[in-house]
């Protein structure tokens, strides 16, 4: 069923919380009829209005919790994704346990009951992977919130996950620490870390990236970050608009521009992009 290069596969998936009796028939779903894939080195954006059921999904796919799944109680998503994943959230702090990032991770490795003999190696390599080496017995309550996140991050890469969930980890940053962690992940995503990256912050898509945007649980887009944002003609919509997402300054500079007859192809993502297309013109 799984093909060697997916990590997942949901086939009309819905999914209700876990209640009892006729208590579960009467619940609403959480996610309705989703059907997807994710390939190994993928990086995937998943979008949506707070309520719209991205948590959910990503809690699903990584094997955490028991949900209603197809009208039966399931407790184990294995045949979603082997093994478990852990799940970076918007605060590491909450859990954090170790006093420096080393004592961190090493003790997520005892938690998952990695052999002793492979601790350091796989602590060190980590803590390189993220940028986080020469911090690794800095206290820390010391630590910046991008590192913080780089630190769950790691302990995440130290385990050999086989995708990192993040969500919304760069919601509580400032633009300088959104950048710093971002650009870390785009490099792990790059050297094959398949990255499912749970955001409301369209400025976070870049060209080629897959998207998936969810509304009252149920998949309404699934395509690159181009398609979101295209518009069929200078007064139509796009997928962005007709979903009730707010596009990023770039992209509305983009529309304007079209509307005023200069056609910009490809559409540009950022403003390095959008500098290039006018001059080009």
């Amino acid at each position: 069923m799984f093909s060697e290069k997916n990590l997942a596969e949901l086939s009309n998936v819905s999914v209700k919380p876990l209640t009892y009796g006729e208590q579960m028939k009467a619940q609403p779903f959480l996610l309705r009829n989703v059907s997807l894939t994710i390939a190994e080195g993928e990086w995937i954006n998943l979008i949506g209005r707070n309520g719209s059921g991205k948590s959910t999904l990503a809690r699903l796919i990584a094997g955490f919790g028991a949900f209603q799944v197809d009208g039966k109680v399931e407790k184990d998503q294995s045949r979603f994704l082997t093994g478990q994943v852990p799940i970076v959230l918007q605060q590491p702090d909450a859990s954090m346990v170790g006093s420096t990032p080393w004592e961190d991770i090493v003790m997520m490795l005892e938690q998952h009951s990695v052999d002793g003999n492979r601790i350091a190696s796989l602590c060190e390599d980590a803590l390189l992977q993220t940028g986080l080496h020469a911090r690794m017995h800095q206290p820390v309550e010391t630590l910046s919130g991008g590192q913080k996140q780089l630190t769950a991050i790691a302990g995440c890469l130290a385990v050999q996950t086989p995708m990192l969930i993040l969500d919304e980890v760069t919601a509580m940053l400032d633009p300088e620490a959104c950048l710093y962690v971002m650009g870390k992940v785009r490099e792990l995503n790059k050297r094959g870390v398949t990255v499912i990256w749970i955001t409301q912050k369209l400025e976070e898509l870049a060209a080629g990236d897959r998207v998936l945007a969810l509304e009252q649980g149920e998949l309404r887009f699934d395509g690159a970050s181009e398609w979101l944002f295209e518009r069929r003609s200078s007064e139509g919509s796009s997928p962005c608009e007709e979903l009730g997402f707010s596009a990023p300054y770039v992209i509305q500079t983009a529309w304007e521009l079209e509307r005023l007859g200069v056609k910009l192809k490809p559409l540009p993502m950022t403003p390095e992009m959008l500098a290039k297309a006018v001059t080009a013109e």
